[in-house]
């Protein structure tokens, strides 16, 4: 009689994917809100500031508000017309992300 050992790790080690499929703004906003998800803590809300997103020739520009239950701030993500982030920050909300210093 043989025996197997299986482990299994609830850890999750792989980095989010700054790479999607993007065709349009709606995609890069679901991709930003998916890459922001991954990136802050788990339990913050991430809500889309549809008014401030923007589109231009090279990029997309899509912000979200995020809170959780101790603190409010923003989120900007910069994704490109490949689908790659190129910049995601936030302000006003304390994480392992860095900070960007303006709209």
């Amino acid at each position: 009689m043989t025996g197997s050992v299986i482990f299994v790790s609830g850890c999750n080690l792989m980095e989010p994917d700054p790479q999607g499929d993007v065709d349009t703004i709606g995609d890069a906003m679901s991709h930003c809100r998916q890459y922001t998800k991954e990136v802050l803590p788990e339990g913050t809300m991430i809500a889309l500031d549809e008014w401030s997103s923007r589109e231009t020739r090279e990029y997309y520009d899509i912000y979200f508000d995020v809170s959780d239950a101790t603190q409010t701030g923003y989120a900007k993500c910069r994704v490109d017309k490949m689908g790659l982030i190129t910049y995601h920050g936030t302000r006003d909300f304390r994480t392992k992300s860095r900070s960007f210093s303006g709209f």
